[in-house]
């Protein structure tokens, strides 16, 4: 991995930084990183040179389609009503933004500004250009971050091929005249005032419950989490529980619009048999396609990924029934530092 990534992922935004496992798709694009997550919400962040001042600049774009853009700046000195930040494009284009209390966010570590006007010129300068720079001036100090925008085309266009925007009007690369489809009803689910009551009451709330947290919700507060509305239920998808250094466990519940109906944990099916444990969290590391429903759920072996297993799940709605239908299992047993191309090219050893 090339170290400024390396940089970017340790210093990325709250999901990046505080989680050991993700929900969702990570991508490098030469010096920029992309990050959706599984409710359909992306971010393309801009890596930096060095790591002074501000250390991210992200474009956010949320699974909507009105007023969905913002941008974010990450920042190891405290930000503070009336800091400005002049934005500069290959030292020919620049914009001044003043921070307020408003726009201030984790005391002080984030500024956060969802005007479309400045997205868009963020939009259109990266687009155009190839260093962008960011000085931010606290008082009477000075700091200037610079980032490369190699790759902010390939991970525009990633962004609009994820979010089901490719050539609309929306989009942020290859734009066009197609309509575009309906949004995915899919929500991120960052508190425990999200999930129904009854779900945290028996899998959540007690101290030997299957999902408990042990004290604290992090997984749960950083959006890891989600809620999708099918034809007859809600699906919710939710950590469950702290998980390990590198293995975060999940579990499904369906929740029937039908309130006569009872809530239960979502079913896991291979070859004609439920595999879901109702004492044990349903899939691992997940990340969660909302364009065709498909789960992938990898247990890692070791933290940096080389062996380990991969499912792949289809979520079907059959009348009233929801369940995942097991697709493949993929898996690599030794540990050797050789990722053999990542989970989705390792061996399939179901179906045989």
């Amino acid at each position: 991995m090339k170290q400024p990534l390396l940089a970017a992922m340790m210093l990325s935004t709250a999901l990046l930084a505080s989680q050991p496992v993700l929900a969702g798709n990570y991508k490098e694009f030469r010096d920029v990183a992309v990050w959706c997550d599984t409710a359909m919400n992306c971010s393309l962040t801009l890596v930096p040179k060095s790591f002074e001042g501000v250390t991210e600049l992200t474009l956010r774009r949320e699974n909507r389609l009105d007023n969905s853009l913002s941008i974010m700046m990450t920042s190891q000195k405290p930000i503070e009503p009336g800091t400005r930040f002049l934005i500069s494009i290959d030292d020919n284009k620049s914009l001044t933004l003043i921070a307020d209390v408003s726009s201030i966010k984790e005391d002080g570590a984030k500024y956060w500004n969802s005007n479309p006007d400045v997205a868009e010129w963020l939009i259109e300068g990266i687009k155009s250009g190839s260093m962008a720079s960011v000085k931010m001036t606290t008082g009477d100090e000075t700091i200037s971050t610079s980032f490369s925008l190699s790759g902010s085309v390939a991970g525009m266009i990633y962004i609009d091929e994820y979010q089901d925007l490719l050539n609309t009007s929306y989009a942020l690369q290859v734009k066009g005249s197609q309509a575009p489809r309906p949004r995915v009803p899919i929500t991120e689910i960052k508190s425990q005032t999200q999930i129904p009551q009854i779900i945290w009451d028996k899998w959540f709330e007690q101290d030997g419950a299957m999902c408990h947290f042990f004290g604290s919700t992090a997984a749960l507060e950083a959006g890891l989490g989600f809620r999708l509305t099918l034809h007859s239920a809600d699906l919710y998808g939710l950590p469950c529980g702290m998980g390990g250094a590198y293995n975060q466990p999940y579990a499904f519940f369906t929740v029937p619009l039908d309130e006569t109906n009872a809530i239960t944990q979502t079913p896991f099916i291979m070859d004609g048999k439920v595999q879901a444990d109702e004492n044990g969290a349903d899939a691992w590391n997940i990340s969660f396609s909302g364009k065709d429903f498909t789960l992938k759920s990898e247990f890692k072996g070791r933290g940096i990924g080389d062996c380990g297993s991969q499912f792949t799940w289809q979520l079907r709605e059959e009348g009233e029934r929801i369940f995942f239908d097991a697709v493949e299992l993929r898996e690599k047993g030794e540990c050797d530092g050789d990722y053999a191309g990542g989970p989705d090219n390792w061996p399939v050893t179901w179906p045989k």
